[in-house]
């Protein structure tokens, strides 16, 4: 846990002149509280575009820094082989639902069958009434006309099965079609996966893998962000975390900028303790407009408090086990203090001195 006092710069020349000697004479100051963080700097709206399987990077179509839209495909994992093999999964469902068109090769020749077979079905059938008729009057034979008859039921059999086999055919066929085209579906299922598309208009910030490197599962492949806007993802120490509201102002300095100061506002607290660090996440919006880099990393200090009045002391004056040497006449005493927020220059003291008490260091 880290506590920073951030004092006026009128301040810190005052106290310079101070510790040009051996003394300091205590006095109220005007200070700021504030929490460290640590962090990373991050597009405000970003994306990591992973794998849903362990597989090969096949290709790249994009470079880091490419301006990207909305759906666009921004690499393809998988082999050639998968894509071939989907490419004959297409044209086995283009070849099956022709198949199962009404007029398809496979299907007119029982149409044309069916069709003969039912002009002789008709016909047989006038032949074995005519022959039934003559044979009442003696005109053809008996045995004539039961023989017309039976051929007759013969054409009417060759035609229902004829007809039987067409819807056989047809259910086949029709069957085969949705077999192909569920094969399709699971394979092109498993492949939308393997596409990976930019989910916003924005810009690549980071290619992870080259093309032929194995995507490990849920490893990310691609990151893509929204352009000009970022925030930072800090992590606040759980001693801390009570201390920092909403709308709180930030500092922060990155090293890409390295002794520049920026500001940002905490905008998104995370009430979810991280156990491995034993903090909590906040996040703040960059108030600045300068060329960020995301994930650089970043050092914050979060103003919890600020124009305190309150007693500090130069921590080079501040002995082990919090106390100091109280200069009272021409002696030293050892008088022990109860501090509070400090960093690696002031301290502040709660109680044990009081304003225009002087401290020394001993020689």
């Amino acid at each position: 846990m880290k506590k920073f006092l951030i004092i006026a710069p009128a301040v810190f020349m005052a106290v310079a002149c101070k510790q040009k000697t051996a003394t300091y004479t205590v006095q109220s100051r005007t200070l700021n509280e504030a929490v460290y963080a640590s962090g990373e700097i991050m597009p405000e709206a970003y994306y990591f575009l992973k794998s849903n399987v362990a597989d090969l990077l096949m290709k790249v179509m994009v470079k880091e820094g490419d301006a990207v839209h909305k759906n666009e495909v921004m690499a393809v994992l998988g082999t050639p082989s998968q894509l071939t093999q989907e490419d004959i999964l297409h044209s086995q469902v283009a070849l099956a639902g022709k198949n199962a068109q009404p007029g398809s090769s496979s299907l007119s020749e029982l149409q044309k069958r069916i069709a003969l077979a039912k002009v002789q079905q008709e016909q047989d059938a006038l032949n074995a009434d005519r022959y039934t008729e003559l044979a009442k009057s003696q005109a053809v034979s008996e045995k004539d006309a039961e023989q017309a008859r039976m051929q007759a039921a013969s054409s009417a059999t060759t035609y229902k099965t004829l007809q039987e086999q067409y819807l056989t055919q047809q259910h086949e066929l029709t069957e085969k079609l949705l077999q192909a085209r569920q094969q399709l579906a699971a394979t092109s299922q498993g492949r939308e996966g393997k596409i990976l598309k930019s989910p916003v208009d924005g810009y690549v910030y980071k290619v992870y893998l080259k093309e032929g490197e194995l995507a490990q599962l849920n490893d990310p492949v691609l990151m893509v962000g929204l352009p000009g806007q970022f925030k930072l993802e800090l992590l606040v120490d759980e001693r801390d975390i009570s201390k920092v509201k909403i709308g709180q102002k930030v500092y922060f300095e990155t090293d890409v900028y390295k002794g520049r100061q920026f500001a940002a506002s905490v905008n998104k607290i995370i009430p979810l303790l991280q156990k491995e660090s034993r903090s909590f996440q906040v996040e703040a919006a960059v108030q600045d407009t300068a060329q960020f880099y995301p994930q650089s990393s970043v050092e914050a200090n979060i103003l919890v408090r600020e124009h305190i009045t309150a007693l500090v002391v130069p921590a080079d004056y501040l002995l082990k086990g919090d106390s100091v040497y109280l200069q009272q006449g021409s002696k030293l005493h050892k008088t022990a203090v109860l501090t509070g927020i400090r960093n690696g220059s002031w301290v502040e003291v709660k109680s044990g001195l009081k304003a225009g008490d002087v401290i020394a260091i001993k020689e």
